[in-house]
């Protein structure tokens, strides 16, 4: 399976130069916990909610200042055809919960670690329907075979 089977949400940008009350507004139209700060259409960073209270407000940064003081930098993204395994090897690796899907340095997508165990349980839930029923009808898909003939010596 690959990383573009489980990015259903689209991704929410901001402007590297963008002030955090700009931010701030997004997160809160948006209804987002992070959004992928773009130079000229790349990615260069990531801004959760909590960076905004953490790095923000708690260090009494003016909500005008630029949305890259509060970034993360070094986006670790993954491309879309990229193999679901080393999407489950990012999150453990890094420690994030947030990874942005890219194809050719655009963006197309973000997933959450919320959004690959949702997919994933899913897939294990159709799995798990058809082990069920092999289970119950083991033979339900085997061809018929025809009759042995004994004869008689």
């Amino acid at each position: 399976m690959k990383v573009r089977d489980f990015t259903w949400r689209k991704p929410v940008t901001i402007s590297v130069d963008a002030s955090i009350t700009d931010a701030a507004q997004m997160f809160s139209d948006q209804g987002v916990g992070a959004l992928i700060v773009l130079d000229a259409n790349r990615p260069v960073g990531v801004v959760t909610d909590r960076d905004l209270v953490v790095r923000g407000v708690a260090q009494r940064v003016p909500p005008d200042a630029r949305i890259d003081s509060l970034m993360s930098m070094g986006v670790i993204a993954l491309d879309a055809d990229e193999e679901v395994d080393e999407l489950y090897a990012v999150f453990a690796r890094h420690a994030i919960r947030r990874v942005p899907v890219v194809e050719h340095d655009r963006v197309v997508g973000m997933i959450s670690l919320d959004d690959a165990m949702v997919s994933t349980a899913a897939e294990l839930t159709d799995l798990a329907g058809v082990l069920s029923t092999q289970i119950a009808f083991p033979h339900a898909r085997d061809e018929a075979s025809p009759p042995a003939v004994v004869r008689a010596s």
